[in-house]
Formats: C-alpha cells, sequence, structure tokens
C-alpha cells in the first residue's frame, strides 16, 4: 500500500512539475550559459568573415550564453503566434503608439521622441558639416540605433538609401483580433515612423525621404539624391 502511495505521489509531483514548467519559457540552458556560451562564440569565431575583435565574445561568454538562451525561449513561443526576436518591443511601441492615439497626443509623442535623439544628431550633425558625408544622416536613424536595429529584423543597404520591412505586422495580427490595438502598419507608417525620420532630417540638415506606404511593408529611407519611385 506504502509503494502505491509512493508511486502515485510521484506521479502527481512529476506531473505538477511539468504542468508548472509548462507555464514558462526555458531555454534549457538554465545554468548552463557559461558552457552554451562558448561553444557559440567558438562557432561565430569559426565563420567570422573577418575574424576581428567584432566577433570575439573572450570573456563575456556568459553574456552571450545568457543572450543565446533568451533567443531560444523567444523563438520557442508559438501560442497565439510565432514570436520573433523583436516581439517585446514591438509590444511596448505599439502600446506606446496607441496610448498618444487615444488621449490625441501623437503631435506630442513625436516630439518628445526627436527630442530624446537630439544630443546624439547634434553630434552627427556637426560631422556631416564637417565632412560633407551625409550617409552619416542615414546612418545616425537607423544603423547607429539600437531602438532601430533591435526592433527591425530585415534590413537591406545600399549606397544612399536603407529598406526595411515595418516590424509590426506579426504581433498586429494577433492584437487586432484581441482588441489591443485598433492600429493599422499604414497607420503607424503615417503618424509614427515618417514624422520621426523627417524630423530627425531636420536636427541632421539632411532632407531625408521615406517612401509612402505599400502592402508588402518595405520601407525605404534614402538621401534627397537618392528618392525612389514607389513600385508599380
Amino acid at each position: 500500500m506504502l509503494a502505491v502511495l509512493a508511486t502515485a505521489f510521484s506521479c502527481f509531483a512529476l506531473a505538477e512539475a511539468q504542468q508548472h514548467r509548462r507555464m514558462g519559457q526555458y531555454s534549457g540552458f538554465e545554468g548552463n550559459e557559461q558552457v552554451l556560451g562558448s561553444e557559440v562564440a567558438e562557432a561565430i569565431m569559426r565563420v567570422s568573415p573577418t575574424r576581428g575583435n567584432e566577433h570575439s565574445f573572450e570573456g563575456r561568454e556568459k553574456e552571450l550564453g545568457l543572450a543565446v538562451g533568451t533567443a531560444i525561449k523567444i523563438m520557442n513561443v508559438e501560442s497565439g503566434y510565432q514570436h520573433e526576436m523583436n516581439d517585446a518591443l514591438v509590444k511596448m511601441t505599439l502600446n506606446f503608439i496607441q496610448f498618444a492615439k487615444d488621449h490625441d497626443l501623437v503631435d506630442e509623442m513625436i516630439s518628445e521622441e526627436i527630442a530624446t535623439g537630439l544630443p546624439m544628431m547634434t553630434r552627427v550633425r556637426k560631422l556631416i558639416e564637417k565632412t560633407g558625408n551625409t550617409e552619416l544622416a542615414l546612418i545616425a536613424v537607423t544603423e547607429q540605433t539600437a531602438c532601430f536595429y533591435q526592433l527591425v529584423q530585415e534590413t537591406y543597404r545600399e549606397p544612399g538609401k536603407l529598406t526595411y520591412k515595418s516590424p509590426f505586422g506579426n504581433v498586429l495580427t494577433s492584437t487586432r483580433r484581441l482588441g489591443m490595438h485598433d492600429l493599422t502598419e499604414q497607420e503607424i507608417h503615417e503618424i509614427w515612423t515618417v514624422p520621426r525620420i523627417k524630423g530627425a532630417g531636420d536636427l541632421l540638415g539632411v532632407d531625408l525621404q521615406v517612401t509612402e506606404w505599400q502592402e508588402d511593408g518595405m520601407i525605404t529611407i534614402s538621401l534627397p539624391s537618392n528618392k525612389l519611385a514607389l513600385k508599380p
């Protein structure tokens, strides 16, 4: 009888542990981030086209392991929709824009965002004036800032322009259905993306161009001499 009870208790405890585990997200490498990071660091350096310092994580293996572990957890979340690496930042940005829209604060939102970039934009403007290199303006609003490259996953760089895919569609498909947001990607482009880029361009002294909304979600930011015609 005791053996039966012990077996039943063990099964119950195991089921409870499994249920608890399903309630969270786990990489499977918890506590082994150092080992994971070391292996990933070695792989990165092995395939690095430059073998330069930008691909060396010596002394930072655990941090790299933690980052990879986070990526594993995020990419394994499929409830509701397939989560992506930028998911948290996308949701925070959507909440921010939705709040501004709901409270008629869109203009104030744009002004505040542009103002927070003033110190960096001022430095870059001085460099542009000194060197005449207007490409620096394009870099300043995209590849220079984590606010861009952590939010946007697909980018295509050419001289004088950068094209990327709007990052909001994947999340909006679910949150609009759930009633969390009523924004559309086109609306976000028109009330948030374009004014921010144009405002940053004003600070930089460069008339940055932004394409109108297209159904494929691709957006191009370009220098004045590279203003692009829309796709037919």
